[in-house]
């Protein structure tokens, strides 16, 4: 089976579509892989993931021109016809398409090759914030007039897929979460020896990115009201709110500003702290199902989690007993539950997380991806 992944990103850190190619490939059920996403200066046109999964980056002509609603179709015309063009000839037996932009691409692409198309969703597309009146109903009907022709729909939650099966009537999505494959933490205590932070201090760790709808205003604000200093946060990551978060790391000794590291590094620092925040604000759907990857890389690295009270996040959480939910997003209610669970045992906690991260590894979310290719690839609903 060859199989095409097409992404409308620059294929620089895409660890979920490297999970699932990878496991197609080790499987046995894919012989050929090729992954198809946009150039830019500083990365190769062809780069070789192993023998069998190459990743193909496409020049656009019109890349340089301005971002105004018709240049931006003429972009996409462009990198649907090379792409078009370039896999003619490959034999494509399932496309596989990562953004709700190019499902048209993708039902075009299966008639022609005659392949199977998976429509792999990683967030709620049609849900998200600051997604413009106009151009979510655009997104909505071009979805629901497209996903019937889609061989098997994937997400990352289960609340996203009741979503799915309820809103389009259509068979229920199977749920492949973003997780790590499992990994026994290593034993780290980098961020002490790096900040000086002191043994009788409580470590929380926000990791990811630094934007807007992710608590980070309310996080520093949170730390830097509090009286006393038992409680510190370690903000590690990048994004448009890192000159904040740096500023207020200058100004007191519970606020700390550690820049991204490479994926193959996070476990390492992550199990340097005592606590995970994943925090998320309630501002659309989307973000209420979200299953964030810090929260398996906390678990993964056997940290207790504070979270946002968004749906999926916290039936998680309960179900294995690995933390404590916000009730509310206020400054208020994040220091009570700081509070709160600095005077937990947190031993048991960390047990859980253990199962928990061992039941939600890609292992078994491979497995059950690979179950599903299988189903379609034999017609099997």
């Amino acid at each position: 089976m060859n199989n095409l992944h097409i992404t409308l990103t620059e294929f620089k850190n895409e660890s979920r579509i490297l999970k699932q190619t990878t496991s197609l490939v080790t499987s046995g059920l894919a012989s050929k892989v090729f992954i198809t996403a946009l150039h830019t200066d500083n990365l190769k046109v062809t780069e070789n993931i192993c023998d069998s999964i190459v990743v193909n980056r496409f020049r656009l002509s019109t890349r340089q021109l301005n971002k105004s609603l018709v240049i931006q179709a003429i972009k996409y015309l462009e990198y649907s016809y090379r792409i078009f063009v370039f896999y003619r000839r490959k034999e494509i037996n399932v496309i596989n398409v990562h953004a709700l932009g190019l499902l048209p691409l993708g039902v075009f692409l299966k008639f022609f090759y005659k392949a199977k198309l998976i429509y792999d969703t990683h967030e709620l597309e049609t849900e998200t914030n600051g997604l413009a009146n106009t151009r979510k109903k655009l997104s909505k009907f071009i979805e629901r007039r497209l996903i019937k022709y889609v061989d098997m729909t994937l997400v990352v939650g289960e609340n996203i897929a009741d979503w799915y099966e309820k809103e389009y009537m259509i068979y229920r999505p199977t749920v492949v979460m973003n997780a790590p494959l499992y990994q026994t933490p290593p034993k780290s205590n980098i961020f002490r020896e790096k900040f000086a932070i002191r043994d009788d201090q409580m470590i929380f760790l926000y990791q990811g990115g630094f934007m807007e709808g992710r608590g980070i205003n309310l996080l520093l604000e949170s730390f830097l009201s509090r009286k006393n200093d038992e409680a510190v946060i370690i903000f590690m990551g990048y994004g448009e709110l890192k000159d904040i978060i740096v500023s207020s790391s200058r100004k007191s000794n519970k606020v700390f500003y550690h820049k991204a590291v490479a994926p193959d590094e996070v476990l390492n620092y992550t199990v340097s702290a005592d606590i995970g925040f994943s925090f998320i604000e309630n501002v659309c759907l989307s973000y209420y199902y979200c299953m964030p990857n810090k929260l398996f890389e906390y678990t993964m690295a056997g940290l207790p989690v504070l979270a946002s009270n968004m749906k999926e996040m916290r039936e998680f959480i309960e179900r294995y007993d690995i933390g404590m939910i916000v009730e509310s997003e206020t400054v208020e209610c994040i220091n009570e539950a700081v509070d709160d669970i600095l005077k937990k045992d947190l031993r048991e906690m960390k047990i859980n997380t253990k199962k928990a991260s061992a039941e939600n590894s890609w292992e078994y979310q491979g497995d059950k991806m690979l179950l599903a290719y299988r189903n379609i690839l034999n017609n099997v609903k």
